[in-house]
Order: structure tokens, then C-alpha cells, then sequence
């Protein structure tokens, strides 16, 4: 039974991730900019636990890793995205496009480079679960803020925070590791 809690974990993280999404796209709810960024810390919680807890039961597996990778680039790479772009509005600026899409990709590119490196001690980029906790934080005090500059600047503002997070994801920069996520 204590080797299902990892996996019970990772499909946590990959429900926060996908009801985000789900919940996203209602109309009926107001309040997105601050349930959103709780389901994706719910997931980041779920997902900081699981893999130690794997480790802890002797219950890691091929499949386990392939499954906390899927739900780190729903919960950490997609959700937070989409909520970005449904909150600035700019759905069809090139700009929010090309950087969400960097950001996407350098998310997955990063979490296959994970998935295959050996490196023990220390990750090699940031990894996409804190990325995408500072872009639902950033999410959820975005209607704080966004009031007080031009729509432009707030795009400006949003498009470079992907692109600087994209830019560490793929960095070769060492980060010391305290434990092993992806």
C-alpha cells in the first residue's frame, strides 16, 4: 500500500494541473487569479513529496518518473501559461505567443534533459516546478498591479518574465540539488 502514496502524489499534481486548465476555460468564476495559483501549489507540494516518498518506499519506477514528468509540464508549464495569457488579455499578440511558447518548450526540453541525465548533486538549469510557482505567484498578484502601468508595459513586463524563466530552464547553470525533483 506505501508504494501507491508516490504515484497517488503525481496524479494529485496532475489533477491541480488539469483542473486548472478545466477551470480556466468557465466563465462562470471570478476569482481565477487566485484559485489557479492554489491548485498549482497544491501540485507543487504534491509534487516536492513524491518522488522523496518513492525513494523513501522503494517504490521508484521508470513509469513513475515518466508520469511526474507529464504532470510537472501540465501543472508547472501549461496552466500557468494559460492563465498568464487569459489575464493580460493578449491572447493574440505575437509577442505573448512566442514567449509562451518558449516557455513551454524550454519546460519540456528541460524536463528531458532531466529524465535522461545521470548528474547526481546538483540540477543542471531551474527546474519547471519553481518556474512555474513564480509564474502563478506572478499570476495571482498580477490584478494587484497591472491597474497601475499601460497595457504595454504589462506585456512587456509578462513576455520578458517567460522568457527569462524559459532562458534559466535551458540554462547549463548548476543548482545545487536537496533532494531530486525534476
Amino acid at each position: 500500500m506505501k508504494k501507491l502514496i508516490p504515484n497517488m502524489l503525481t496524479l494529485t499534481n496532475i489533477m491541480m494541473g488539469a483542473f486548472s486548465l478545466l477551470f480556466l476555460v468557465q466563465d462562470a468564476h471570478l476569482h481565477k487569479h487566485i484559485i489557479i495559483p492554489i491548485m498549482i501549489s497544491i501540485g507543487a507540494t504534491c509534487d516536492y513529496f513524491d518522488g522523496r516518498l518513492a525513494r523513501k518506499f522503494d517504490a521508484v519506477s521508470e513509469m513513475g518518473k515518466q508520469m511526474d514528468s507529464f504532470a510537472d509540464i501540465i501543472t508547472f508549464g501549461i496552466a500557468p501559461v494559460m492563465l498568464l495569457n487569459h489575464l493580460i488579455a493578449y491572447g493574440h499578440s505575437p509577442i505573448m505567443i512566442v514567449a509562451s511558447l518558449l516557455y513551454i518548450i524550454a519546460g519540456i526540453y528541460r524536463l528531458a534533459r532531466f529524465n535522461v541525465s545521470t548528474a547526481k548533486g546538483y540540477f543542471m538549469g531551474l527546474p519547471i516546478p519553481p518556474a512555474g510557482v513564480v509564474l502563478a505567484g506572478y499570476c495571482f498578484l498580477y490584478p494587484f498591479w497591472y491597474s497601475l502601468v499601460s497595457r504595454e508595459v504589462s506585456l512587456a513586463i509578462s513576455a520578458v518574465l517567460l522568457v527569462l524563466l524559459a532562458f534559466l530552464m535551458v540554462s547549463t547553470k548548476k543548482i545545487k540539488r536537496r533532494g531530486v525533483q525534476s
